[in-house]
């Protein structure tokens, strides 16, 4: 065994009971003040805090959730509004029979009464019992005046045309977060601040008698206006329709544009969903069809990127107008064979024919008078290899060959729209610039923030980006255009009585690397050059089935539609020739036909050899377009909104 070593320091104190005594006494002295100071610290120093701490142990609070700021079109159309909705709780300590409690909620909610008296019979402070309930339910319990049950606002977002801006609008989370489109990229202004209602509580939940409740009231999102217009986008969408249904495509989208400031006036896609249904157990669709491919596909342009191609030739003084060219049908480049969309050749074509008649070799021959800096440089200053900065989530930027890897066979394709790959929004961006005077714009779809308590709007800026091409290369463009409609590849587009430009596009697509076969995207880019509607159309139609894949023949008449349509609902009034006044008869003007049942509708209008599309399920007509009253001939098309 060791010994414990002694400690010679050990103080004597401890074995002298007078002095332990002694020592006892101070000891006990001291720790009265220290329980006086500490009573000094909580009674003065902390009182802010402890008081604070009361209030959260002594009152219970309900959330009360902020309503989403709307989304309106340019007219005030509410396109995403928000819906009140209620959560209601059980307080299990403050009522005074479970079983009345119990047997309300299960004939306002529709629960198996045993299974809500279980759920309200826990020993817990509080019971979450139901989410979403409405006005007519919450109305029903506060009318039982019944204790222990409390309500907690909350918002659920809703859209009004369903079906319709999917891609566009966007949707949100459970959160209220907006997850994509215009909810999400406005997402911040959208969303408005929480408020809360605190009640009087005993510490087992009971509400004090005499006690208060204090309302702290959330504050409203702001609204966010847009440049959309509810009409041009169920005519762009009309089309769409369309050509599902004529073609049975994999995919299809439409914009409408202000090719002078940029707005957006319509973005449809096809396929969609309805909002108001989000497919979230579906992940393919969800993922596959909730993206504008608009703005975040990119896809060979095909000829429609001939415009971009003419546009930089004349204004670099590379080519002329009346200048001469030799079509065989082919182009030997770099040793490789390029084919002309025409087999047997255009033969001899001047540079305006060739554009009239989409000439791959006057394109792959004005591409290489420019050589690849040049080209790349008038690129650049189309915006194609950036974003546009459109206002919606999800852009990319175009896909090009890199400046020093292009060969002279890779400038002789992308002469006529390929070997690139460019977004439609950039693709819309940049030849919107071509026919504007040369102006860059920014395609953007906000119009302005508006404060939903002051009133106040604050209007969105997207300047322009730069200059392209001269304005005197604009109009001659502007004329070329023109006449692609008139004598052109483009003449399933023209609508009588109106200018209108445009250019047809028709692209092999590619898997893997190489060229699938049998699979191409259809597509016209169009102009109205009408004073009072300076619009631009691309329509693109993704794997259109059947023989019928050029885009002359499947895009070019939806966009002529469009075009129509739209013009007939601002009340732009055509101004025909006389050589049109004879093709398209003797103009009437248009009767009433809401009310009507749509069969009867139809066989009205086909009387007067009027084209006639629908929009909706219903079996009653609520509205038209062109509005009763207006002027039509026999080309026109009536939209029946039922």
């Amino acid at each position: 065994m060791r010994l414990q070593k002694k400690d010679h320091n050990q103080s004597p104190i401890i074995h002298n009971p007078r002095k332990r005594l002694l020592a006892v006494l101070l000891l006990a002295a001291f720790s009265f003040a220290a329980v006086l100071g500490k009573m000094f610290a909580v009674m003065v120093v902390q009182s802010g805090d402890l008081q604070a701490k009361a209030v959260t142990q002594w009152m219970r609070d309900v959330p009360t959730e902020a309503a989403r700021g709307r989304i309106l079109d340019r007219n005030g159309t509410v396109l995403a509004d928000t819906a009140t909705r209620y959560n209601i709780y059980v307080r299990p300590n403050a009522t005074g029979s479970k079983q009345d409690v119990a047997k309300l909620l299960a004939e306002v909610f529709g629960y198996e009464y045993n299974d809500i008296l279980a759920k309200i019979s826990v020993h817990t402070s509080e019971v979450t019992v139901a989410r979403g309930a409405d006005k007519e339910q919450l109305d029903t319990l506060v009318a039982s005046g019944l204790s222990g049950i409390y309500y907690g606002e909350d918002n659920l977002r809703y859209y009004p045309f369903g079906d319709f801006m999917t891609q566009t609008l966007g949707f949100t989370g459970f959160d209220g977060e907006g997850q994509t489109g215009l909810e999400a990229y406005y997402d911040k202004y959208l969303t408005g601040t929480d408020g809360m209602i605190l009640t009087d509580t005993d510490l087992v939940g009971r509400e004090i008698e005499g006690g208060g409740s204090y309302y702290i009231p959330a504050v409203k999102g702001m609204d966010v206006v847009t440049t959309l217009d509810a009409t041009v986008q169920r005519i762009a969408e009309g089309a769409l329709r369309t050509a599902a249904a004529r073609f049975e495509p994999k995919a299809a989208a439409c914009v409408v544009m202000n090719y002078e400031t940029g707005e957006i006036l319509a973005l449809a896609e096809y396929p969609s969903f309805d909002l108001n249904n989000v497919p979230r157990d579906d992940l393919e669709t969800l993922f596959g069809t909730s993206k504008s491919s608009a703005v975040s596909t990119v896809y060979e342009p095909g000829s429609t990127f001939k415009i971009l191609t003419a546009a930089a030739a004349l204004d670099a003084g590379k080519v002329g107008v009346t200048d001469r060219y030799y079509c065989s049908g082919t182009r030997v480049v770099d040793g490789q064979k390029i084919r002309c969309w025409k087999a047997k050749g255009h033969g001899s074509i001047s540079f305006a024919e060739g554009v009239e008649q989409s000439c791959n070799c006057v394109f792959m021959d004005s591409a290489l008078a420019m050589g690849t800096e040049l080209f790349y440089d008038y690129l650049d200053a189309f915006g194609l290899r950036a974003k546009t900065g459109v206002d919606i989530t999800g852009e990319t930027s175009g896909i090009f060959i890199p400046e020093q890897s292009v060969k002279s066979v890779d400038l002789a394709r992308i002469g006529f729209g390929q070997a690139v790959a460019v977004t439609p929004i950039g693709m819309l961006a940049a030849a919107a610039s071509v026919v504007n005077g040369g102006r860059l714009v920014t395609p953007h779809l906000l119009s302005g923030i508006t404060d939903g308590y002051s009133g106040e709007t604050v209007s969105g800026s997207f300047p322009d980006r730069g200059i392209t091409v001269s304005a005197a290369t604009s109009e001659t463009m502007r004329v070329l255009l023109e006449n692609v409609v008139k004598n052109g590849s483009g003449k399933s587009a023209y609508v009588p009585g109106y200018r209108i430009g445009g250019k047809t596009g028709t692209a092999q697509k590619y898997e893997n690397g190489h060229i699938a076969q049998g699979k191409y995207i259809s597509s016209f880019l169009g102009f109205s050059f009408e004073e009072e509607a300076p619009f631009a159309v691309l329509l693109l139609v993704d794997e259109p089935q059947g023989y019928m894949y050029y885009g002359s023949l499947v895009a070019a008449p939806l966009v002529g539609e469009v075009f129509g349509n739209v013009f007939a609902y601002l009340g732009v009034a055509p101004e025909f020739s006389g050589e049109e006044a004879e093709v398209v008869g003797t103009p009437f003007s248009l009767a009433d036909y809401t009310g009507m049942s749509v069969q009867q509708a139809r066989a009205k209008l086909a009387a007067l050899g009027l084209h006639v599309e629908t929009d909706g399920e219903g079996g009653t007509v609520k509205g038209q377009i062109p509005a009763a009253g207006t002027v039509v001939d026999g080309r026109n098309t009536v939209l029946l909104f039922t």
